[in-house]
């Protein structure tokens, strides 16, 4: 049976699913990046091998993945460049379809529930056509994103807060700690405490070392910031 993915990879794959543009970074140096911005994952993969060969520093040009509502989400290798039609679910009563495709990323607007054989289920809205609204909006060329020529007052697209976050660790910037001060993360406070003054103290063999089971939010979080904090004093040059 397959696993059923953790709710921040949900919420990240539905991101990369209903993008609506696709940043490209490639760290230079400190405070240095070399940035693209693309329309589909395809063109980005394309200009991010271009950016590649652009700089041969051996680093890899990160895509991020920014839908309408402006969050963002990093794209990994195992994401497919063709965007898969989502199975159909399932759902015993209307409101939990409604909240299913909620959790997905889609606005009420977006989606309709339909009436199946076992209860409910939810689906993308579709045109007269049957083209699908959110797919066609993303795959259709947008002549504001058409490539420019490069000019001293090109202004370039801000990041997501998650992009940023993670663009200036890779400057050598320290996150800050996640906020904890919810009853949920109580019995996780004193295993952030560590990674935080582990941090602080530059300790980057005692962050790699730090033994973290990501099996909840709380963890994940920790050891989310645990990597940013490796790589910010990796980008510190401390070793």
């Amino acid at each position: 049976m397959a696993r059923k993915p953790h709710p921040a990879d949900a919420a990240n794959a539905a991101i990369i699913a209903n993008a609506i543009r696709f940043d490209l970074a490639l760290f230079l140096g400190v405070g240095r990046y070399a940035k693209a911005s693309a329309a589909t994952l395809a063109e980005a993969r394309l200009k991010a091998a271009r950016l590649a060969a652009e700089h041969p520093n051996g680093r890899r040009a990160l895509i991020y993945a920014i839908d309408a509502s402006g969050r963002s989400a990093l794209v990994t290798d195992d994401v497919p460049t063709q965007a898969k039609e989502p199975a159909m679910k399932t759902y015993a009563k209307k409101f939990n379809a409604q909240r299913a495709a909620k959790a997905a990323g889609h606005d009420p607007a977006e989606i309709e529930i339909v009436k199946t054989k076992d209860g409910f289920a939810w689906r993308l809205k579709k045109q007269a056509g049957g083209r699908n609204d959110a797919r066609d909006a993303r795959l259709a060329p947008d002549p504001s994103r058409e490539p420019q020529r490069a000019t001293a007052t090109k202004r370039e697209r801000p990041f997501g807060k998650r992009a940023q976050i993670e663009a200036d660790a890779r400057a050598g910037k320290l996150p800050e700690p996640p906020d904890f001060s919810a009853e949920t993360h109580k019995r996780f406070r004193n295993k952030l405490a560590a990674v935080v003054a582990l941090a602080n103290a530059g300790d980057l063999n005692g962050l790699r070392a730090f033994q973290i089971n990501p099996v909840s939010s709380s963890p994940k979080a920790i050891a989310r910031y645990r990597d940013l904090c490796v790589m910010a004093l990796e980008a510190q040059g401390v070793r």
